[in-house]
């Protein structure tokens, strides 16, 4: 884009100016105009295009009634001025009248003290003044006028010698100064342009906000999201659209907020928010909102590619909601162990997020471009646990795959293998997993050929592994090759203060409005929430969210909704002392088989054949559940 700069002038300044151009070279179109005059009431067409706009005197004035356009106006210096006096000296029209067009010249009374002589002056403030003025000062003997083109033109034309006030290193000063700021003007509008274009344009919906959340600047994308218009959404902060709890990192601390799950509408979005600072303070927050379909087809070819290799990771240490501080300790642990590569065994109850734990860690870490496999051991019957590991040979066994199979810890090279549930591993599998892991070699089931990997392992359990070392039920030498960095997730009855954030977390991944509304109108949300214990945690906590957006109707009331939060608050807590009663009278003797299967149908049949709730409400695992009914089932395995 080539600056445009406008020259607008009368008589010999134009000739003067366009000899200048000609000797700088400068790229940049010049649009010479004479055609403004005093009663013009807009622009000349032909200056439209002009970014700066150049003149002196009298014209200036008129062009600052007709435009907004940058003006740089061309006045004398006080060595032109002394260079024109001088010239009229050596042509001997000494007395001179110096006409400008300012109604003040200091530049004339510092010649006076300089040269010791009466200089004459006398400004003009219409074109119409200007003869009248010349005319006076011939009939008063005066020869000679030193000013700009016009007032030369005029003064020539009335038959009196007139001097130019403007040298021409004066001139290509004054152009220079046009040239740079219309260069200045040309780049930035071509940046702006780069970027209405992207905002525009984009395929996020994009708004900014001041330090307060109210939103100030935002897209086209972004006003159709939130559906609201233009006028609408200008007034409105970000806390209507977004729970004011999920925005506190970014508003309170500065820090950016990252793959937030929200809802709009029937669709579903990921949003992220940027604050952005002057001189370390909060000054405006920039919000992005993507759509979850748009992201899943733009990454549908690298997913795929990527589960070709193996599988991926999707949970990052950004996604764990949490304000409680001694989740916040483990979470700093987790980041400084993700850069070892020894390994880890993450402890807690089921339901606390061990494996979202475990993703987090491997993609912070140096093998997050590789695969990551995650192992359920408890999930596998022992018969095919051994293969599946550590994969086998055609003709291994009746029903081996043709050509073989490679197992977990081979897909896993380079990247990471999260073991979960690995307490129910059988003691022979637990030697055969110790040799593995202490020579980072495997063979085949059925074969004889060693092979070299190069695995990160992470553990999980939700049972006590110290206990069952001292029961002999797994080994020591295995516990000590996993437990050499150890994380303990805390349940969520430990950690109240993430409950209200959590709730809202997962509400908003269904419906921001709803979230919004719920934690603006019922004060008390944290505190029914709170009455639960959860026992499922975090699980429990997303699965109560589903049953509360599955039951309202779409158009429901926010408090018809808030009556159905605290019915399935108080359905849950009786169950959990109901659960608590059977297990304390189960816990008082022992039973026989067929009474144990009695209590065993009795949970299924209270839990409508849930295994998971009724294993909780037995008191033990739902691994020990299955066993026991398989059990029951057929007595010979």
């Amino acid at each position: 884009m080539r600056p445009k700069i406008g020259m607008v002038c009368i008589g010999p300044i134009g000739q003067a100016l366009i000899k200048a151009i000609d000797d700088m070279n400068l790229d940049a179109d010049f649009i010479l105009s004479d055609s403004i005059a005093k009663d013009e009431t807009q622009l000349p067409p032909e200056l439209s295009k002009a970014d700066v706009l150049l003149s002196s005197g009298y014209l200036t004035k008129v062009l600052y009634k007709l435009t907004d356009k940058p003006i740089i106006k061309i006045e004398p210096s006080l060595f032109d001025i002394l260079l024109a006096y001088d010239q009229a000296i050596s042509l001997h029209t000494v007395p001179v009248i110096i006409l400008p067009a300012e109604t003040r010249t200091p530049q004339i009374t510092q010649i006076q003290n300089i040269m010791s002589v009466e200089v004459v002056s006398e400004y003009y403030e219409t074109l119409d003044s200007i003869d009248a003025i010349i005319l006076k000062y011939k009939k008063s003997g005066y020869s000679c006028v030193i000013g700009s083109g016009l007032v030369c033109d005029r003064a020539s034309h009335m038959g009196m010698t007139s001097i130019f006030v403007y040298p021409q290193e004066s001139l290509q000063s004054f152009i220079h100064l046009a040239y740079d700021t219309a260069l200045s003007i040309c780049q930035k509008t071509e940046i702006n342009q780069q970027l209405t274009s992207v905002f525009q344009y984009s395929k996020q919906g994009i708004l900014f906000t001041d330090e307060n959340g109210r939103i100030s600047i935002f897209n086209n994308l972004a006003e159709k999201i939130l559906q609201a218009d233009k006028d609408q959404l200008s007034r409105r902060t970000i806390t209507e659209f977004f729970p004011r709890n999920q925005l506190n990192p970014v508003f309170h601390h500065k820090e950016s907020i990252k793959y937030l799950m929200c809802s709009f509408g029937n669709e579903h979005f990921m949003a992220s928010a940027i604050p952005i600072l002057s001189k370390g303070e909060l000054s405006n927050v920039m919000v992005t909102i993507s759509s979850i379909d748009a992201i899943q087809k733009q990454e549908q070819h690298i997913r795929s590619s990527l589960a070709l290799k193996g599988f991926v990771a999707k949970h990052h240490f950004e996604d764990i909601i949490s304000i409680s501080p001694r989740f916040q300790t483990l979470l700093r642990a987790a980041r400084r162990f993700a850069k070892s590569d020894d390994c880890i065994i993450i402890l807690g109850e089921t339901g606390t997020g061990k494996e979202v734990l475990a993703q987090s860690i491997h993609n912070h870490s140096k093998r997050c471009k590789n695969p990551f496999v995650a192992v359920n051991c408890s999930a596998i019957s022992e018969n095919l646990l051994e293969s599946e590991l550590f994969g086998y040979d055609e003709g291994a066994f009746t029903g081996a795959k043709k050509g073989g199979k490679q197992g977990y810890f081979e897909i896993a090279h380079k990247g990471t293998i999260f073991l979960d549930e690995i307490g129910e591993l059988s003691l022979p599998l637990q030697s055969k997993l110790l040799r593995v892991i202490q020579e980072q070699q495997l063979v085949h089931v059925g074969g004889s050929k060693v092979i070299n990997f190069d695995v990160r392992i992470i553990a999980a359990t939700n049972r006590n592994l110290w206990e069952l070392v001292q029961q002999k039920q797994f080994r020591e030498d295995l516990y000590y090759r996993l437990a050499v960095l150890e994380l303990e997730i805390p349940p969520l009855r430990q950690r109240k203060e993430d409950i209200l954030p959590l709730f809202l977390g997962f509400i908003a991944k269904q419906d921001s409005i709803l979230a919004v509304e719920l934690e603006q109108n019922h004060p008390s949300l944290g505190e029914t929430l709170c009455s639960h214990t959860w026992p499922g945690n975090v699980r429990e906590m997303e699965n109560f969210v589903k049953t509360i957006i599955a039951t309202r109707a779409p158009s429901e009331p926010t408090d018809i909704t808030w009556e159905l939060l605290k019915q399935e608050i108080y359905y849950r807590k009786k169950r959990c002392e109901a659960a608590a009663t059977f297990i304390s009278d189960s816990s008082a003797r022992r039973f026989s088989p067929d009474e144990e299967m009695e209590r065993i149908q009795a949970a299924l049949n209270e839990t409508s054949g849930n295994y998971t709730k009724a294993a909780a409400l037995l008191g033990i695992s739902r691994v020990t559940l299955w066993r026991k009914l398989k059990a029951f089932k057929n007595p010979n395995l």
